[in-house]
C-alpha cells in the first residue's frame, strides 16, 4: 500500500480499561467516522505538500501512513531569524471538531472555519508558539496566537484573523504569521 493511499480506520478497543470509556483517536477526537478520517487524510496529505514547497522546510512526513493525523515538518530556524539548532512544525486538522460541553461554532470569532487545527512551531531552545483554532478557556472565540519562552513557561495568547477558507489557504497565511512573529522575537 502507497504512503498516501487511504487505510481502513484501525480496530479501537471498546474501552479505555482506566475509564470506562473509548480511547481517543489520533486526532482527539473520540468516535471519528470514516468520511472524516478520510477526509482528514486527504486534507493533511495537501498540507504536507505544500509544505515541501516552502523555503524554510527541509523535510515533511505525515503520520500514521496512509490515514495522515498530523504531519510534522523539519524547520530551518534561520529562515525565520532564529538561532536555534533545530525546529519542527506540526499540524493538526479536524474536518467536523466535536466541541466541549458549553462551546461550539457560535463561539468562533475572526474566522468562517469550521475545522479545528493546530500549527505549531517548536525549538530545540525550548521556545514554541503557534496558531491554533480549537476551544481554549484562555481566549475568546477559538481562533489564536500562543507563545512560550520555554516548556515550564505560561504560554501568552493573542487574538488573530484569518482570510483563508481553505486549509492551504490557511497554511500560508500562518507560515506568513509565524514569520512576522518570530522575526519580530
Amino acid at each position: 500500500m502507497s504512503e498516501d493511499a487511504p487505510a481502513t480506520q484501525p480496530k479501537q478497543p471498546a474501552t479505555d480499561r482506566l475509564r470506562g470509556r473509548r480511547p481517543p483517536y489520533p486526532d482527539g477526537g473520540r468516535d471519528a467516522s470514516q468520511v472524516d478520517v478520510e477526509k482528514r487524510h486527504r486534507i493533511l496529505r495537501s498540507v504536507r505538500e505544500q509544505l515541501e514547497r516552502h523555503p524554510a522546510i527541509r523535510s515533511a512526513r505525515g503520520s500514521p501512513n496512509g490515514q495522515y493525523a498530523n504531519v510534522e515538518a523539519d524547520v530551518n530556524p534561520a529562515y525565520f531569524g532564529r538561532d536555534a539548532e533545530s525546529a519542527s512544525l506540526q499540524v493538526t486538522w479536524q474536518p467536523n471538531p466535536r466541541f466541549p460541553p458549553g462551546t461550539s461554532l457560535d463561539d468562533r470569532r475572526r474566522t468562517t472555519l469550521t475545522s479545528n487545527f493546530t500549527i505549531h512551531y517548536t525549538e530545540s531552545s525550548g521556545f514554541d508558539c503557534g496558531v491554533h483554532l480549537e476551544p481554549n478557556p484562555h481566549v475568546e472565540g477559538h481562533l489564536h496566537y500562543q507563545e512560550r519562552d520555554a516548556p515550564d513557561a505560561e504560554y501568552d495568547y493573542d487574538a488573530v484573523w484569518l482570510d483563508a477558507e481553505s486549509p492551504v489557504g490557511v497554511l500560508w497565511e500562518v507560515l506568513e504569521l509565524l514569520d512576522d512573529r518570530l522575526h519580530d522575537t
